[in-house]
This record gives structure tokens, sequence and C-alpha cells, in this order.
């Protein structure tokens, strides 16, 4: 697994000096100066969340994905939704599926049944603006194994309790990237910050071929018992590699929103056909999943 926090650390201790050495300089003054900063709201852009998913032991026909605008710099309130938008998936054969909105920012279908090896193009039409993505659907390893793993209160460990573990093999010979996600009573885990870096997203540069023994991708947050917790292991493209690998980088030591301030150099994949230049903020993505789930027993 990779450590994705390259540079993270850097920008703390930076942070951290400045503000001593604010300090220092307030103390030798004597003194105490107040400095209104006024940041002026960005105008608002338009952010996908969306993947088309396959999944792998139970393929269904049920897609959704999610469009919001960006929020202001101090803004702790959830992105705004973006409604009133047409959004349409065409697949490799040409077949369009449209994507009706079924409440506000969140558009749906239940007839998209995915395939692997099948590229996927999403248009839509928001503010005036016509946007287009795609995105090719790669297969994923299935999970072999989940089972919990008890880990007792210690010097590195807070919290006292079962966490969830898995077992895959990689495949050999080719470039395989992941991305996870841990739900637990239908919550998802992981967030995006510095404890997580290393869970969030892998390539198989290291173990390309191997079987991967006993990975937890949330070694944080104890699972009670009687708990249900379900792990999701999704195949992501290079492309989906790095853009995941950067918006965690840039909101590490944000919020648990990756959307409530624009990254300042994480670029998605949703081109502006009107204006290039007023590109959308977000991922459009196809993914195989492999879901493997189980309750925490007692102990």
């Amino acid at each position: 697994m990779e450590l994705l926090m390259r540079g993270g650390g850097g920008h703390r201790v930076t942070t951290a000096g400045r503000l001593l050495a604010l300090a220092g300089c307030v103390a030798a003054a004597g003194c105490e100066r107040v400095v209104d900063v006024d940041i002026p709201d960005p105008v608002p852009r338009l952010v996908v969340e969306g993947r088309i998913e396959r999944l792998k032991e139970a393929p269904t026909g049920r897609q959704r994905i999610r469009l919001s605008t960006t929020a202001g710099f101090f803004d702790s309130r959830p992105t705004p939704p973006a409604t009133g938008a047409i959004v349409t998936v065409v697949d490799g054969a040409g077949r369009a599926y449209p994507f009706p909105e079924i409440e506000p920012g969140l558009y749906g279908t239940e007839h998209l049944v995915a395939r692997v090896g099948e590229t996927y193009t999403l248009f839509l039409e928001y503010a005036g603006d016509v946007y287009e993505a795609s995105a090719l659907l790669r297969e994923v390893a299935p999970i072999d194994s989940l089972y919990f793993v008890f880990e007792e209160e210690s010097l590195f460990i807070d919290d006292e309790g079962y966490r969830a573990a898995i077992d895959f093999a990689d495949p050999a010979g080719v470039p395989n990237y992941y991305l996870w996600e841990q739900l637990v009573e239908g919550v998802n885990e992981i967030p995006p910050d510095p404890g997580n870096a290393i869970n969030l997203v892998s390539r198989d540069e290291l173990y390309d071929g191997q079987d991967v023994i006993g990975f937890q991708p949330n070694d944080e947050v104890a699972i009670g018992t009687g708990e249900h917790a379900e792990v999701r292991q999704i195949s992501l493209s290079r492309l989906g590699y790095d853009y995941y690998y950067a918006l965690f980088e840039q909101n590490a030591l944000g919020s648990a929103n990756p959307f409530s301030i624009p990254p300042a150099n994480v670029r998605g994949n949703v081109t502006n056909l009107d204006r290039p230049s007023r590109f959308a903020f977000g991922f459009f993505g196809a993914a195989e999943v492999s879901v493997a789930e189980g309750v925490a027993p007692a102990r």
C-alpha cells in the first residue's frame, strides 16, 4: 500500500511555524491588532460525483449521480444541490439512459446494467452549459473473505474493539488501482483525513500478483458487537487513481466534505463543452465493485 500524504506534514509544520512567529511578534509588541481579511466568495461551479457501477457479486441496473455546486470559503453547510439538470449516460453501443432527478441534486436510473470493458459517456446540461465525461469500466479483484479482528487498547490504539479485515488476490501482470469504502450501519467511515491516507486509494506496484491478507480499510474506528459492516473494493483507472490521490492530498487538512471548497490544483474529467475554462469539479467514473459484509461477533 502507499502512503498518500507526501508533503502533508510539511504544510502543517510551515503553518505552525508561521503561527509561532506571529505569536512572538505580538508578544514582543505588547499589543493586539485585529486584521479583517475580506475573502470574496467564488462564482459557484458545478460539482459532479458519479460512478457507473457493476456489482461483481450481484449486478443490478441501479445507478446514481449527484450534482452540487461549490460553496463559499467559510461555508460549513453542505454544498448546495444542483437541481434541474438534464442528465444522460450513453454506453459504447450508443444506447442512451436518462437519469431523472430523484431528489434535489440526485439523479438516477434503475435500468443501466453495467458491463466490464464498456465505455460510458456522461452528458449533462446545467445552467445553460453542456458538460461531458467518459470512463471505461474496469474489472476488480474479488474480495475473498471479510472477517473481524479485535484490537485491544494500547499505546497506538485509542479505541478498543473490532476492525473489519479483508483478503483478496491481486491479478498478476496488469496494473490495478483500487479505492475502498467501509460502511458501518450504512455510514461511510472513511472521510478524507490524514489518518486514513494509507487506506483510501492504492496501486499494486508493490504487490502485483500477490495475496493481500488482513487488509483493514479503516483501522481507526472500532466496530461494536452486533454492528453491520460492509467493505467495497472498487476498481479505478489510472486517471481515477491520480484524481483521488490529488483530491485526498488537497483536502487532507480540510473538512470531511471534499467538495466544500474547490481544490486548488485538482481537476477532474468533466469538460464544459460551451466554456472549457468553466470545467466542473468532481469526477465521473465507471467501476466494478466487489462487496463483502458481516456482523461483528460477541467477544
